[in-house]
């Protein structure tokens, strides 16, 4: 993300998500995160905010697997992938959520 207010709104969703996976608090979270990339012009992020809630809409979690990346890291997979949404900048890390986009495409329309 670009704006102070966007990574704002992602680290504290961050932060709540290390706490507890509430699914409601997550995916209106997402939602205004959507908000703020379609202001700042990002399709990538606007794409994977909207596949997020809405594969949380349909399965009450966020348990995905896309690869071995994130093995071995102390993390869940929706925290991991904030932690790739405030660094987006990185073309790394963009490819990354490009990856994920692909793997929920394919859970939820595949």
């Amino acid at each position: 993300m670009k704006s102070l207010e966007g990574n704002k709104k992602v680290e504290q969703l961050l932060a709540s998500v290390r706490k507890e996976f509430s699914a409601e608090e997550v995916i209106e979270s997402l939602k205004e995160i959507r908000e703020i990339a379609r202001a700042e012009r990002n399709p990538a992020l606007v794409k994977i905010c909207r596949l997020c809630y809405t594969y949380i809409e349909e399965n009450g979690d966020f348990d995905i697997e896309w690869g071995d990346e994130e093995e071995g890291l102390d993390m869940s997979a929706m925290e991991y992938l904030l932690e790739l949404i405030l660094q987006s900048e990185r073309e790394v890390n963009l490819q990354e959520i490009r990856e994920i986009r692909d793997v929920l495409t394919e859970e939820l329309y595949g």
